[in-house]
Parts: C-alpha cells; structure tokens; sequence
C-alpha cells in the first residue's frame, strides 16, 4: 500500500483508454453470453437478458469509477479544460522518490550530527591523553651527559666561547659600520 493514499488506484492514461476498456468488457460480456446461450440451446432469450446485462455493466462501471486515475487525477473530480497538460505519471513517481530520497539523508545527517560531535570529542580526548602521556615521559628522563665524546665537549666548549666573542664583535662591527656610514654621508655632503 502506498504511504501517500489509503487505497491505491488504477492508473489510466485518458478518458478514451476507460472508453475502449469499457466498450471491450462489454464485447467480452455479450460474446460470452452468445457462446453460454448457444451451448443451452436458447438463442433468443438474449433479447430479454440485455437490459440486465447492461445495468450490470453500468453498475460495475460506477463501482470501479471512484477506483480509478484518469489523467493523474481521480476521475470523483471535476473535469477541467482540455488545455490542461496531461499527468506525467513517471514524473510523479520520480519526484516522490526523490522527496523519499532527500528525507532519508535528512534523517541520516541529523544522526550523524548527534554521534559525530561525541566522537570527534572522544578522539581529541585520546590525543590530548597521549600528548600528556609522551611529555611525562620526556620529562621524567634525566638526561646524563656522562657517555659524551671528551673531543667533542672540547668542541662544543670552544665554539660556546667563539659565540660570547661574536656577540660582541657583531655589537662591535655595527657601531664601525654606523660611524662609517654617517662619515661617507658628511663627506658626500661636503663635495660641491
């Protein structure tokens, strides 16, 4: 059963395909009586079941009517103009399932929006642990410096001297080069 109606009904194109429907069911109806009467051997008692027939057939017609889509419409609506651009059935159907469709990723994205945020929090959560966890490990090592290399403390002592003496041959060579620099300007202002 369809979600969208509480009984489904049986879809027809135009009013001229329930025509030819009903015009064939009626063909069927008589042909079976000709056959069902020739077999008992009554040939003219047709003339006396017709009227019966048909309001049998008029009846059954009425009772199927409210049962039916003409059009994309049901057919207790009024009838409207012939202007009227007929029913794209398939159309229809391919835009509920997309309706069907965007309905299910809204409920998937709204289930995502309230587990994701608790995982995200959990992960960020493990990092932060294991951040912590790596900085006590670092911290509680004592580095020794006892198995270094004796030439290579001799190294690293003599270039740790050699920087306290750039340092101040650096602050040094920026005052000469100051002075060297406002003298080139004097002497350039001088020149006529």
């Amino acid at each position: 059963m369809d979600a969208r109606e509480d009984l489904p009904k049986v879809s027809i194109e135009t009013e001229q395909d329930w025509k030819r429907i009903q015009n064939n069911l009626s063909e069927a109806l008589s042909v079976r009586l000709d056959k069902e009467l020739e077999s008992r051997g009554q040939p003219g008692d047709k003339e006396a079941l017709l009227p019966h027939i048909e309001q049998f057939l008029e009846t059954l017609f009425d009772i199927a009517r409210p049962n039916l889509r003409i059009n994309g419409r049901t057919t207790e609506e009024p009838s409207q103009d012939d202007d009227v651009e007929p029913f794209d059935e398939a159309l229809d159907r391919y835009i509920w399932s997309l309706s069907d469709q965007r309905l299910k990723w809204d409920k998937d994205v709204a289930a995502r929006r309230r587990t994701r945020p608790r995982e995200i929090e959990g992960l960020i959560s493990d990092i932060n642990a294991q951040h912590d966890s790596a900085e006590l490990d670092v911290a509680q090592e004592d580095p020794t410096y006892d198995d270094i290399d004796p030439e290579l403390q001799e190294v690293f002592s003599r270039a740790a001297s050699l920087t306290a003496q750039l340092s101040q041959s650096i602050s040094l060579q920026h005052e000469r080069a100051t002075r060297a620099k406002s003298a080139f300007q004097e002497i350039k202002a001088l020149k006529p």
